[in-house]
């Protein structure tokens, strides 16, 4: 099984999550005024499979 996978696109779709992870990160702040070890880990490993997925949502769009 091969998933789909476009570096281009996947590389915008990166950006695109980094955004997203800021705004959780302003809002994680908003909400309970500091950041703990879990929310900057948290970020790290969802940052990538959201990036995945928002890459594969973008060439479905595409076709």
């Amino acid at each position: 099984m091969q998933f789909p996978f476009d570096k281009a696109l996947y590389e915008k779709a990166f950006w695109i999550a980094i955004v997203i992870a800021i705004l959780g990160w302003i809002g994680i702040y908003l909400i309970w005024r500091e950041y703990t070890t879990s929310d900057i880990i948290g970020m790290i490993v969802a940052v990538p499979i959201l990036a995945y997925l928002i890459q594969v949502l973008m060439m479905f769009k595409e076709k």
